[in-house]
């Protein structure tokens, strides 16, 4: 089983330059993600997805944030429009059943739509319990405020995506929604009973723990762990994340680039895999800055594998076609 550097980096534009050549050869990245920066048109994506694949290996992970509503990478004239979270929470609240089946087949749209294009990793599903007073920057891209809800929607969307070619990334353990601040711009503090947490804002990831990939808050829990971000965190990661919730999968870090990490990235990474991260993420495209990283996590860190049960949903064939699929979304939305 080959292994690989512990890192997911983006890249600077729609291809690849000589600079990124390089450092894709030498240090060997886990994993790859795309932004709207990276996604000009169709056949671009296909020829930047493509050659990603033949400088690293065929099952390279090739990650995108492609939730639906105001996240979404691919904004493309000749692409799906996906809807946001909090729109299937709504059908699932009124018809918990047909809500369900319209969430199926909105992830099985988003699959082939996302395995056309050469990507086989969506940073979703969002299973944050979003607080009245929260920052808004969950919002609409959370599901519902009912944490069942939330829990049963998260375990449709990983199994459809699963089944259907794309590695699920479950957000943003062990939850963000009671943030009063963004994470992009600053460090959220939250300052609620461990014991709350457990039965509202944890339960949507406990019941999902089966998940293949997660993805941590840059949050500091203060009755958990005071001194640092869920990322930082080895009390957090080791007794909530792997011991209360049971997750035995990949756990990478949310971008390193965010302000409330608060360190130089180089630092945010070693900080990150020695607090038990399996990845981390570095998403800017700023060349310098992941030769930096790169270079300290090969001086520091063993390379790591990618596990046969993700490549294996990579190499599953999408079960509906889109058009087919679209249609049958199209009739139950009108019968909801």
């Amino acid at each position: 089983m080959n292994s690989y550097l512990p890192i997911i980096c983006g890249i600077s534009g729609t291809e690849l330059s000589n600079e990124e050549i390089k450092f894709f050869e030498h240090y060997k990245p886990w994993g790859v993600i795309l932004f709207e920066r990276n996604c000009s048109d169709i056949n671009a994506i296909k020829k930047l997805t493509a050659h990603l694949k033949e400088i690293n290996h065929i099952n390279l992970p090739i990650l995108i944030d492609q939730e639906g509503g105001r996240v979404s990478r691919l904004n493309l004239d000749d692409i799906k429009k996906f809807k946001t979270g909090d729109f299937f929470g709504k059908l699932i609240e009124k018809d918990f059943d047909l809500g369900l089946k319209l969430l199926e087949l909105n992830s099985i749209m988003m699959a082939s739509t996302l395995k056309e294009l050469g990507i086989n990793s969506n940073t979703i599903p969002v299973l944050d319990l979003p607080a009245n007073e929260e920052s808004g920057i969950i919002g609409d891209r959370a599901y519902s405020t009912d944490e069942n809800i939330v829990s049963a929607a998260g375990k449709v969307v990983i199994k459809t995506l699963t089944s259907n070619g794309v590695a699920p990334i479950m957000k943003h353990i062990p939850g963000h929604g009671k943030a009063k601040v963004d994470s992009h711009l600053e460090m959220p503090i939250v300052d609620a009973e461990e014991i709350l947490l457990e039965k509202y804002d944890f339960k949507p990831f406990t019941e999902n723990a089966e998940a293949q990939l997660a993805m941590t808050a840059h949050i500091k829990f203060n009755k958990i762990d005071s001194d640092n971000i869920v990322t930082f965190s080895k009390i957090i990661i080791n007794k909530v994340i792997r011991q209360h919730m049971k997750f035995k999968g990949l756990l990478m870090t949310d971008d390193l680039s965010m302000k409330a990490v608060n360190c130089e990235p180089v630092d945010a990474a070693i900080k990150s895999l020695k607090a038990g991260c399996d990845l981390v993420l570095h998403c800017n495209g700023k060349i310098n800055e992941m030769n930096m990283i790169a270079k300290r996590i090969k001086e520091e860190f063993k390379p790591i594998a990618i596990p046969d049960t993700i490549e294996d949903t990579y190499n599953r064939p999408v079960s509906m076609h889109i058009d087919k699929a679209g249609s049958e979304f199209e009739y139950l939305l009108s019968q909801a």
